[in-house]
């Protein structure tokens, strides 16, 4: 079954359809340029649903990707949730980047781990709580392992993935490994709840046996086509995976999942 192949623009600009409370996933190795595809599905669905509240919360100590990013869309950074009041007006989003705690020379670097994990958590789970209760709005959990896992926010996916949706409140998250860690995984319903899905080319069998829990898809064949009709691209010095689409957009009208390969 031969896929469909778009250039990244056509298909922003004439296939992507984002509704309120759709989830969206991202899934491939580092390196293939997944901060980049999220953000212009991002600017794309602020551009359909301007009232959405946006939410991107980075876990990094830094991202120069994402600065630039969230300046070209307007977002504004803020280092704690809920955001101090301004004069400015309301920003047509918001990207949550809390400072980290940084040791000093003779300080215990467990302790200061510690502490930092414990920071950036609370601020985390305060913002995604506070995104499932008010509705309308999209909650972006860069390197959603990092947050589920390390910050222990799989309860609060769990919820926004399951009942999310009908207070329209997204969840769109980024993972490069799929496989999880003997720490932990994403919770399952990362795979199966997201209404759209963008898997780039992954070698590692292990991460591609995940892909049976998106439902209604043959996993043998998405794992046959990430593994041998994606591409990799190289555009400016940076790496560019082609991506395989997955929406399922049309499975509630019965036409089931609608796949394609999207270019760069």
């Amino acid at each position: 079954m031969g896929l469909t192949r778009l250039p990244r623009d056509v298909f922003l600009r004439d296939y992507f359809e984002y509704l309120p409370g759709q989830h969206l996933a991202i899934i491939y190795p580092t390196g293939g340029g997944k901060t980049h595809l999220k953000y212009q599905l991002l600017r794309e669905a602020m551009r359909q649903q301007p009232q959405l509240s946006v939410r991107v919360t980075l876990p990094k100590r830094k991202d120069p990707p994402a600065a630039r990013w969230n300046k070209a869309l307007g977002l504004r950074e803020v280092p704690r949730w809920p955001p101090p009041p301004t004069l400015r007006g309301k920003p047509p989003g918001y990207a949550l980047w809390p400072k980290h705690i940084i040791g000093q020379p003779g300080q215990d670097p467990e302790a200061v781990l510690a502490r930092n994990d414990a920071h950036l958590e609370r601020q985390f789970k305060i913002c995604a709580q506070d995104a499932y209760q008010t509705g309308d709005c999209i909650y972006d959990a860069d390197d959603i392992y990092v947050q589920a896992v390390i910050y222990d926010m799989n309860r609060f996916f769990d919820e926004m993935l399951t009942m999310g949706g009908i207070m329209g409140c997204g969840l769109w998250g980024e993972n490069q490994k799929p496989s999880g860690t003997p720490r932990g995984s994403v919770t399952s319903f990362f795979y199966s709840a997201p209404t759209h899905l963008f898997l780039g080319y992954d070698r590692e069998e292990r991460n591609r046996k995940r892909f049976g829990e998106i439902g209604g898809i043959d996993s043998r064949y998405v794992s046959h086509v990430v593994l041998n009709e994606l591409k990799m691209h190289r555009i400016d010095d940076h790496d560019v995976s082609d991506v395989l689409y997955i929406s399922k957009a049309g499975t509630e009208s019965g036409l089931g999942p609608q796949l394609c390969i999207i270019g760069p």
